[in-house]
């Protein structure tokens, strides 16, 4: 009985067809052709791109795991680079032109 179970996956893979070009997929020794290759490196592209996206969510901006004090320090920062930034203005150290690309780019 055992016997007949196994040789059900063997029987299958036999009269599939199936190749060299599968074996070790997705990490074989690199045998195969240019569409096998390219299968290859997408799927470790999926794969690190969930990794990533996993933890973005976990660790990034409003993060379930997120240290809640590193948003308090980024806050701080933001408006002291503010303040330094409007006094830069009133000094005329830089231009209105500069004053207003400075302060969008610390707002986003």
């Amino acid at each position: 009985m055992i016997n007949t179970i196994l040789s059900i996956p063997f029987f299958i893979n036999g009269k599939l067809g199936t190749g060299p070009h599968w074996d070790h997929w997705p990490f074989g020794p690199g045998y195969g052709d240019l569409n096998a290759s390219l299968l290859k490196l997408a799927f470790v592209a999926v794969i690190l791109g969930a990794i990533i996206l996993f933890l973005r969510v976990l660790f990034g901006p409003k993060g379930f795991f997120r240290d809640k004090e590193l948003d308090r320090e980024a806050a701080e920062m933001r408006v002291k680079a503010l303040k330094d930034l409007e006094a830069d203005l009133e000094s005329g150290a830089i231009s209105e032109l500069d004053y207003k690309f400075k302060k969008k780019r610390l707002l986003l």
